[in-house]
């Protein structure tokens, strides 16, 4: 049976289209005009859809590689992004992200060094903090800029991981090479071997990826 097309659903596709282009061109562009105010390096084929929010003190740099992708525009990601991407350095921090990783609607706030290896995929909503934000101390909790006095240890995320939505990641954790973060797990101060599956909160190792 011959079904006639709907001429308003195309319509509709080329609006959508327009919008994605004009989005991704212009957060693509505000954020190389951002990094480039700050000396920081950014890769061929960056791409950007969505607000990012940028913020870098004293000595902290961003360094991107090739083909990255970050998406925050909630259509660009039908998977439930609450917010922009966050790209934070405090201090002497340092994010280094590598070539075709992409990530949505991601915070980054690194005091000491998250590295990000080749091949990351990240899901929507993912933290990523190397820091505690404040301090243990609570005459210290009672100042303002008490980010300066909380404890941060690096991030290293090795290459081809994933990691779900929603999930925490926080100081001094490594994720060795294709490991596999559950979706909303929590994972603190530990290393993971490559190869693993891990979840929960707290995160742990369930297996390795493709065991039964």
């Amino acid at each position: 049976m011959f079904v006639k097309k709907n001429p308003f659903i195309l319509i509709l596709k080329i609006y959508r289209r327009l919008i994605s282009l004009l989005s991704s061109f212009t957060s693509t562009s505000y954020l190389k005009f951002i990094l480039t105010i700050f000396a920081c390096r950014y890769g061929k084929d960056l791409l950007v859809d969505g607000r990012v929010v940028v913020q870098i003190e004293k000595n902290g740099a961003i360094d991107i590689g090739n083909n990255v992708t970050m998406l925050s525009r909630f259509s660009s990601n039908l998977s439930g992004m609450t917010g922009p991407n966050v790209l934070v350095c405090i201090d002497d921090g340092h994010i280094s992200i590598g070539d075709n990783s992409g990530f949505s609607s991601t915070v980054f706030s690194s005091k000491s060094s998250i590295k990000i290896g080749k091949n990351v995929k990240i899901g929507c909503n993912v933290r990523i903090y190397d820091h505690d934000f404040h301090s243990l101390d609570y005459l210290e909790r009672r100042s303002l800029s008490d980010v300066k006095n909380a404890a941060s240890k690096p991030i290293v995320i090795g290459d081809d991981v994933f990691i779900g939505a929603n999930s925490i990641i926080l100081k001094g954790v490594k994720i060795g090479d294709r490991s596999i973060v559950g979706a909303g797990s929590v994972v603190a101060n530990k290393e993971i071997p490559p190869d693993s599956l891990v979840m929960g909160n707290p995160a742990k190792t369930r297996r390795r990826v493709g065991e039964a």
